[in-house]
């Protein structure tokens, strides 16, 4: 049921909201786009047919690098958080906080893998915009003259990730890009938890127990299969990388999963859990694109129960990151040649068949 106070808080933002829903693309976007035979002809549609026109004004499709098409992508989506951030002057600014938050250790994982990769330009990232670098505690400069990841770490030293990151100096087996992003991502939720519990609006907060949690179990899930099925790792290291949680996966179920002696045995294991019937692998799929259906469908469906919350803006920002995840993975694809019918499995909330 909606009540007035619901309408009089969050229907401004619902509304607004509303408008910037009309810039996502839909299903004839993406399958005009994976049917698109190079990053040009993408770019060339993106430039000319959607909302990222603006963003892309004066890039020449012809002539346009992979990463510069990626930063232009994800400046789209900065300018709307500062549309919503700046149209929601109400209690509920404060929890924004967490999108800087995101966004900056978004960006620290691309340059974590850039680096990985040898890639050496990593002086695109000084081009964040300016209303999020004052929300950022990076130094970007000199994180981008990092050769090697000690180094990386090191400058992040005067951040808010200080402490975060002082164990990985200290621990040599730390030392590597799953460890560091694995620690960033439980910083991440640590921030979020405290975010919500100073929201004063008892049903924002349930809702967002309930939408957080989800998520967290899942990628709790998510990554102790990983660490099992991948990297081998001890259950000791495995228990240091688990998010706390109080969803639906207690203590003795989370021992459980760990515990198993394979990761075969942890998937009989999730069988007996609450998420038996999400975190399944679909033909030809990996778990990674199971756990971001999952997340979307989840935000689709809670966004339609409780239009008039918190929900209507934090679900639009993750349908815009999850379109800008989707144009990632179809400009790879386009790069490496894949078929319509091979990129289509990539893209995450859209049946394409």
């Amino acid at each position: 049921m909606v009540v007035l106070g619901d309408l009089t808080k969050y229907g401004a933002i619902m509304a607004k909201v509303s408008v910037m829903k009309r810039g996502l693309l839909t299903r004839d976007d993406y399958i005009a786009l994976i049917n698109k035979r190079s990053v040009a002809e993408l770019t060339s549609y993106l430039k000319n047919e959607t909302s990222y026109g603006p963003v892309l004004e004066t890039v020449n499709e012809n002539d346009v690098h992979r990463g510069e098409l990626e930063r232009l992508m994800n400046n789209a989506l900065i300018e709307d958080v500062v549309k919503l951030y700046r149209f929601d002057n109400g209690e509920n600014q404060k929890f924004y906080t967490y999108v800087f938050i995101r966004a900056e250790i978004e960006i620290l994982k691309l340059m974590l893998r850039r680096l990985s990769n040898d890639e050496a330009d990593l002086g695109w990232a000084a081009e964040v915009p300016e209303f999020f670098r004052k929300h950022f505690t990076i130094n970007l400069e000199l994180l981008s003259k990092s050769t090697t990841l000690k180094d990386f770490l090191e400058n992040l030293s005067g951040s808010r990730y200080e402490s975060v990151i002082a164990p990985l100096l200290s621990l040599k087996e730390h030392q590597n890009l799953l460890s560091v992003e694995m620690t960033l991502d439980m910083f991440y939720y640590s921030v979020v938890d405290k975010l919500k519990a100073e929201l004063t609006d008892i049903e924002d907060r349930e809702l967002l127990d309930e939408t957080v949690g989800s998520e967290v179990d899942m990628l709790n899930l998510l990554w102790i299969y990983r660490c099992k099925k991948y990297f081998d790792m001890p259950k000791e290291l495995i228990y240091s990388f688990i998010i706390p949680n109080k969803y639906k996966l207690g203590k003795k179920t989370i021992m459980e999963l760990v515990e198993a002696p394979s990761a075969e045995d942890f998937l009989e294991a999730v069988k007996r859990t609450p998420y038996r019937n999400t975190f399944v692998r679909e033909a030809g799929e990996f778990f990674e694109r199971s756990y971001k259906k999952f997340v979307y469908r989840m935000h689709q469906k809670k966004v339609k129960e409780c239009p008039f919350s918190i929900e209507s803006a934090i679900s639009y920002l993750h349908f815009k990151e999850f379109e800008i995840d989707n144009l990632t993975s179809i400009i790879e694809g386009i790069r490496y040649g894949l078929s319509p019918d091979e990129i289509k499995p990539y893209v995450v909330g859209f049946d394409l068949d």
